[in-house]
């Protein structure tokens, strides 16, 4: 009986935190699978997300960080105040929420994270053991690619993003975009041409054509700066900051929907 109330008190305080309308919503829905399904509509973030070069060295530092942690990393006020003191409060900020992005998806089993060519021709030329790390992170994320079933997310052509072989890309995509060519899209005055940097245009011109929703960066500089023009040809620049506010109420969601069937299982 005591277990029964803590299963149930569990349940009353994770369900108090849903969007109001989701949580009427799922109450009165007894089926679980459709209750799942309302979360994903109702809260699940643009999944899958690309990553860029700058984000890759970022999420370097972080398994590193977090491997010499075997209780993980206490970011605590002094660890704060140090890490803005190295990279600014932005970039730390950013740090520490792309490990929590990272910890909780190796929680769940998944990444749903891609690499493409861009970022690991951008790698292959940095030689030093910085490069080095890249690259085993590359294999690392690009083993994790290979393995995903093609109903992981559909409609994204992720077979596009690590091909060394001509692959016919959509013309209504191309036509869309006032091309004719893939090679048309990234040159300097194509569509991207606001986008000084050319691994920059290559980044996003990976993300059209395989109709990726989200590239992750920590560049303020390029695309943050950028992010407004580029939503506007359909993809959407994200912080991990940013990406993690998205996550975190459809994660309370689905804790919620399992603690839920904890509860009725135990009746």
């Amino acid at each position: 009986m005591a277990q029964d109330e803590t299963s149930r008190a569990l349940v009353d305080r994770l369900e108090a935190r849903l969007p109001s309308a989701l949580r009427s919503r799922l109450r009165n829905e007894p089926h679980p699978g459709r209750r799942l399904s309302f979360i994903e509509e109702a809260l699940c973030p643009p999944e899958p997300q690309l990553l860029d070069t700058s984000v890759l060295q970022n999420l370097d530092w972080v398994d590193r960080k977090l491997e010499g942690a075997e209780q993980g990393v206490d970011w605590d006020d002094k660890a704060v105040a140090e890490l803005e003191g190295r990279f600014g409060k932005d970039l730390a900020a950013d740090l520490i929420d792309l490990g929590t992005l990272y910890k909780q998806f190796e929680h769940y089993g998944s990444y749903p994270w891609l690499i493409c060519n861009a970022a690991v021709d951008e790698a292959s030329v940095l030689q030093s053991e910085k490069g080095q790390r890249l690259r085993q992170l590359l294999s690392f994320l690009s083993g994790h690619q290979e393995e995903w079933h093609c109903d992981s997310f559909p409609g994204i052509a992720k077979g596009l993003l690590l091909s060394r072989r001509g692959a016919r890309v959509s013309p209504l995509i191309l036509r869309a975009l006032g091309v004719t060519k893939v090679e048309e899209i990234c040159d300097e005055r194509g569509p991207l041409s606001f986008l000084q940097d050319v691994g920059d245009r290559a980044v996003v011109t990976e993300a059209l054509v395989a109709n990726v929703p989200v590239i992750l960066t920590t560049d303020r500089r390029t695309f943050w700066r950028h992010r407004d023009k580029v939503r506007g040809l359909g993809v959407e620049i994200l912080r991990p900051s940013e990406l993690l506010d998205r996550y975190l109420p459809y994660w309370d969601a689905m804790e919620y929907e399992f603690a839920r069937r904890r509860a009725e299982a135990s009746r």
